[in-house]
């Protein structure tokens, strides 16, 4: 690689990574995904006009992706096209038998859109090999031996406060899904916050589905300011009944903005920590808000493989939540956390103001509803309808995003 415009990488807490020879990329790869990756290939998309890393991505190799790799290069390419890089940079590690497929398709098929691929690599067992370089001297048919202790990259990432997962699985573990007694627990608060918002729904819904949705946005916003300010306090919610009660409410797109915006960076490893719990415990199909509300945090913290994780367990869930594809698209995209422009607890009164509009809740009762909140109300996103038995397709958002 030429050293003259070696690319850049800017990351969180503005620290600038500089790669000029593959053993600096293989260094800095890590730092990019924030995990170690094994059985991979990883695209750097190069700003067009520019030395700075415009984009990073990451797919799995498998025996199809080999089998469709030109189909594979092909929509890749277009992608970096789309995205403004002017080169690429792709890094296999694994097998020769699923990466040179993928790289010689990409070769192929990205010069054409004028993405020309400008270091190919191969890693494995401490050596690599490039698909760029013809010259033996350099690049021998055996590969060539890297330490990466001898690129400066890893020196600046540590000083930068980066770090680095061991791997991907370490990452699934940490928001693996609560499990035996303590699943239990969750399955039965689950039914009982759903029976309870079933007795919401009879008791208010002869007043008008506005008044019934009015008094759920209502209680999930006061469950959720409840929930952040122990949260902040130390105290993580932690009773089943009330993780239970609250994942159910964020299935209205209010309250769950309410959530969003207070996310705010001064307290990111809080927000992580309170989302990550939630997330944990509630079933499935109640996971969609939780989950993306974990997603953006991890991302908002610099931590993107955090993000890419609980995004991949969201589109399980919930493949049509709008709030999910937002952060996909900014975190495979490469968007600087800073440049999202927050959403205020304030600006979000004034679009969506709840006084004068909601019907207060009796005090006295603790129950949490239950699956459905509005059974009518096109934002949850798993609800009321399926309370009340009436399915109404994949869990979404409805499309309804109040972010930029």
């Amino acid at each position: 690689m030429a050293t003259d415009d070696s690319p850049h990488v800017h990351v969180p807490e503005q620290t600038t990574l500089t790669i000029s020879d593959p053993t600096d990329v293989i260094a800095a790869v890590p730092y990019l995904l924030g995990f170690h990756p094994t059985d991979s290939i990883v695209i750097l998309g190069i700003r067009a006009c520019a030395t700075h890393v415009r984009c990073l991505l990451r797919c799995d190799l498998t025996d199809e992706l080999a089998e469709h790799a030109a189909e594979w290069a092909g929509q890749l390419a277009a992608t970096l096209a789309e995205a403004g890089c002017g080169s690429v940079i792709a890094v296999g590690y694994g097998s020769a038998r699923h990466i040179t497929p993928c790289v010689d398709a990409l070769r192929a098929r990205a010069p054409a859109v004028g993405v020309p691929v400008r270091e190919a690599l191969r890693v494995s067992d401490g050596r690599y090999w490039s698909y760029v370089c013809d010259s033996t001297e350099c690049c021998p048919h055996d590969g060539v031996a890297y330490d990466v202790a001898t690129s400066a990259v890893p020196a600046t990432a540590v000083v930068g406060g980066l770090s680095v997962w061991r791997d991907r699985g370490v990452i699934e573990e940490f928001v693996a899904a609560v499990n035996g007694h303590r699943r239990a627990q969750m399955e039965r608060a689950t039914l009982d916050a759903e029976e309870r918002a079933a007795r919401m729904r009879h008791r208010l819904l002869p007043s008008g589905e506005a008044a019934l949705r009015a008094a759920v946005r209502s209680e999930g916003v006061r469950v959720v300011r409840a929930a952040v300010g122990a949260a902040l306090r130390g105290d993580l919610v932690d009773a089943p009944e009330r993780i239970a009660w609250l994942g159910l409410l964020l299935g209205s797109i209010r309250v769950r903005d309410e959530a969003w915006a207070r996310i705010d960076t001064a307290h990111l490893d809080t927000h992580v920590g309170l989302w990550r719990q939630v997330f944990r415990h509630v079933r499935a199909d109640y996971s969609a808000a939780p989950g993306s509300l974990l997603a953006f945090a991890a991302w908002q913290s610099g931590d993107i493989a955090l993000a890419d994780v609980v995004l991949d367990r969201v589109e399980e869930a919930a493949p049509h939540y709008t709030m999910a594809a937002l952060l996909r698209r900014a975190v495979r995209g490469g968007m600087p956390p800073e440049r999202w422009e927050p959403m205020t607890p304030e600006w979000l009164e004034e679009v969506a103001p709840l006084r004068g509009s909601a019907v207060p809740l009796p005090a006295s009762d603790p129950t949490v509803p239950k699956r459905p909140i509005a059974p009518t109300d096109p934002e949850t996103t798993h609800g009321p309808e399926e309370a009340a038995g009436r399915p109404d397709g994949p869990a979404t958002d409805g499309g309804e995003v109040n972010p930029p």
